[in-house]
């Protein structure tokens, strides 16, 4: 019986200390942002913000004010990792040097606003 309870004992110390180690060697998970996507027409993104040139892309940096102003519908929301926003830049065919760099923007910033024009098509990116 003494020799049972000191058998459960080390094993229950055992699992303890597994736990705790494969706790400490695991990789804390990637920080994700909060992203809003869309796309509209051209004609859509013209009336409101004027011209864009197919190929092209601008960007604004928001304030607070005018983040809070915006209202974001959650379907459109994604909570994204950097790898996932410099993936959004290369699917608007952005170079890999280019995507980086607005990626890097994107992420520094508290809040912007991207709007990248392939034709008829104008694909958003809110932070």
């Amino acid at each position: 019986m003494k020799q049972k309870k000191i058998w459960l004992g080390m094993l229950a110390m055992a699992l303890v200390f597994g736990m705790l180690l494969i706790s400490c060697s695991m990789e804390p998970d990637d920080p994700t942002y909060a992203v809003w996507t869309d796309s509209v027409s051209y004609s859509q993104f013209q009336s409101t913000f004027g011209t864009l040139n197919d190929g092209y892309y601008r960007k604004i940096e928001l304030t607070n004010a005018e983040f809070k102003s915006m209202s974001l519908p959650n379907e459109y929301k994604h909570n994204w990792t950097e790898d996932q926003i410099y993936n959004w830049f290369i699917g608007r065919d952005f170079i890999s040097s280019e995507a980086n760099q607005m990626k890097s923007w994107v992420i520094t910033t508290s809040h912007c606003f991207i709007a990248s024009r392939s034709g008829g098509t104008v694909y958003i990116l809110i932070k």
